[in-house]
């Protein structure tokens, strides 16, 4: 008997909260770039910011990469 396999949305939302984990804090640090507040007399928050934007980048590629792990799981 053929069934049909359901689509599964665990893959794709965790692939979308990775994603989220990305872009949002690129997009904070550019505007506090594009503000003037990671320069003079603010640069000791640069330092602290680039580390804050590069662990959420890596806790998101790790979290995208679950969500198309599970995607392909799906649609064997």
């Amino acid at each position: 008997m053929n069934q049909k396999k359901q689509v599964g949305f665990r893959g794709p939302l965790v692939l979308a909260v990775g994603g989220t984990f990305i872009v949002f804090p690129l997009l904070s640090y550019a505007q506090l770039l594009h503000d003037g507040r990671l320069s003079f007399p603010y640069e000791g928050a640069a330092m602290g910011m680039t580390l804050y934007v590069c662990l959420f980048v890596f806790l998101g590629l790790l979290i995208a990469g679950m969500g198309l792990e599970m995607i392909l799981e799906d649609s064997r």
